[in-house]
């Protein structure tokens, strides 16, 4: 019988997963049969009948609570379980006076409402109060994770919209100085066409999706800079340095391009003299350290007034939110060091 006084925990598709109390139905039929044919009927018998009784119709009106479909709101179930609990009062009080031994002296009026009362409120009600809180949880929880879904829905849309404002300049301006090559130098314009095909080839396939690997940015950066390479000539050089480790991680796509394209519009393009942009790598402590330096003009007024490195910030926020972060700081010997830093991940971004 104690075996259905539990109630289960469970929730499933928004409903509490509580028993129906088969146990104690069985057991008052059978003392009601008990009761109603034997001659032997004792004033214990009267008082085990009321309280199980009264329990089996509250804990039904728990359940009915709790499984009605047309019930949703916690000021329905708790009206419904009331009822029953007055109901089951009622019931209790009613079957001992029914089969109460006419011969034997009666307890006070007030002891058995009281004793079921007490009985109720210690093993239905706490129950009661237990579903009513994970329905509130429950309820949160779903409201919490429908807003999650529309803020991401929101970024992602966002983030799409953002990754078709890089600026494709440095394409109309290959295309121009290939043109320009192919009269002068058609072995340099060869080149210079086979870097831009790579470039494309690299970015094209990426440029819809949220994340990319480090290595595959790179690859687009050492394309993109060998096209530059050839139009600056001998005065630009470039580096790129990561080990295969760091390469497999993801990043938003373009993140290190708008760093790259910065550098040139802003630093090296304007700077006489050589120039050169480092890119380097590394992970530490989980967190993965992307930088870009280059020895150009440093910082302007108009540094940054494009939307690359917007782009960036949105991407990092809508992706990893206050766990990265972009830094631009100025270099000892000239020139600046833009650095992203974010988490070291490998599998899909949450």
């Amino acid at each position: 019988m104690y075996k259905d006084l539990t109630i289960s925990h469970e929730l499933n598709d928004g409903k509490a997963g509580i028993s129906w109390p088969l146990l104690p139905i069985f057991a008052v039929l059978g003392l009601l049969a008990y009761a109603c044919f034997s001659s032997a009927v004792s004033a214990w018998l009267a008082d085990s009948l009321a309280i199980l009784l009264a329990y089996t119709l509250v804990q039904t009106g728990l359940c009915l609570s709790q499984k009605t479909a047309w019930i949703k709101h916690a000021s329905q179930r708790w009206v419904m379980l009331v009822v029953f609990m007055l109901l089951a009062l009622l019931a209790g009080i009613w079957i001992e006076a029914v089969f109460w031994p006419p011969l034997t002296a009666s307890h006070a009026v007030w002891l058995l409402p009281a004793v079921l009362i007490v009985f109720i409120f210690a093993t239905v009600l706490p129950a009661a109060i237990d579903l009513e809180i994970r329905h509130r949880t429950q309820a949160s929880l779903a409201a919490e994770a429908s807003k999650h879904k529309m803020e991401r829905q929101m970024l992602e849309a966002r983030l799409a919209a953002l990754q078709g404002q890089i600026e494709p300049h440095f394409l109309f301006n290959t295309l121009a100085n290939t043109r320009a090559l192919i009269h002068q130098d058609a072995a340099m314009a060869e080149q210079m066409l086979n870097h831009l095909i790579a470039y494309l080839r690299a970015a094209m396939p990426d440029m819809r999706l949220s994340t990319t690997t480090l290595g595959q940015e790179l690859d687009r950066a050492a394309a993109y800079l060998q096209i530059f390479q050839i139009r600056l000539g001998s005065r630009f050089q470039f580096s790129v340095q990561a080990t295969d480790e760091v390469r497999s991680c993801l990043i938003p796509p373009l993140a290190v391009m708008s760093l790259v394209e910065n550098a040139i519009k802003h630093g090296i393009e304007p700077q006489p003299g050589d120039v050169r942009i480092d890119i380097t790598a590394s992970s530490a402590a989980g967190q993965l350290q992307i930088k870009v330096s280059d020895n150009g003009r440093g910082f302007q007024d108009e540094l940054g007034s494009g939307v690359g490195l917007l782009n960036v910030q949105e991407r990092l926020l809508a992706l990893f939110g206050d766990q990265a972060e972009l830094q631009l700081q100025p270099r000892d010997i000239g020139g600046v060091c833009a650095s992203i830093s974010l988490p070291a991940r490998t599998g899909e971004l949450a």
